[in-house]
């Protein structure tokens, strides 16, 4: 049997973990969250811009995939889209869909605005860095590292992958609630509709308790 089948279908570390990658043809945001918090090591960027022609640039971001679902062993793989989509961001989660199909994995598509919703309340938010903002300070306070007081370290670089935890965060509410609310700090329950799709997915996986 092939050696990435084989690491593939082991039952992932967690059953709620989700693992999400916003890919675009030049930054690829990649992020892994569960019950027990961000993934270290798991907020990443993949720099594709690098890379001269695009069958590089997709060689590129198949080894990383590849190196990240072995490492991680995420229950779900999703793939967010990004806001400004584009027919070089479609190939690269149609090459990821087939790697991880073939797999043995689930795969979804989700667009990266269901994630900003979630937490702004809408897709821009007060400023360019109000959704690094909302996630340092819910949820993952290690990410003040990529910070400089209000602002964003390198956003442009950075952007996708505070994306890819939004997103994550989004599919772990729907998923796994009370996971979700484990992660979650107190300022997060004020923020966006945090806390109502927290209650709505909670009446959803548990009738006979709420």
């Amino acid at each position: 049997m092939n050696r990435d089948i084989m690491f593939a279908r082991t039952p992932p570390d967690d059953p709620a973990r989700v693992l999400v990658i916003v890919a675009t043809s030049q930054f690829s945001g990649h992020a892994v969250v569960d019950g027990w918090g961000l993934a270290p090591g798991s907020f990443a960027t993949w720099d594709l811009i690098s890379f001269a022609t695009n069958e590089a640039r997709t060689r590129s971001f198949k080894r990383h995939l590849i190196r990240s679902l072995r490492r991680y062993r995420p229950a779900l793989l999703v793939l967010g889209v990004p806001r400004f989509d584009g027919p070089r961001a479609r190939v690269l989660r149609e090459e990821a869909t087939q790697l991880a199909t073939a797999l043995g994995m689930s795969v979804v598509e989700r667009p990266v605005a269901a994630g900003r919703r979630l937490l702004l309340g809408c897709l821009r938010g007060s400023n360019d860095d109000a959704l690094a903002d909302h996630i340092t300070s819910g949820f993952f306070p290690e990410l003040a590292s990529f910070r400089n007081g209000k602002q964003t370290v390198q956003r442009r670089y950075r952007s996708h992958s505070f994306e890819a935890v939004a997103l994550a965060l989004h599919e772990l509410v729907a998923r796994a609630p009370l996971s979700a609310a484990a992660v979650a700090k107190d300022a997060a329950f004020a923020m966006g509709r945090f806390n109502a799709a927290l209650a709505e997915s909670a009446r959803r996986h548990f009738p006979d308790n709420l």
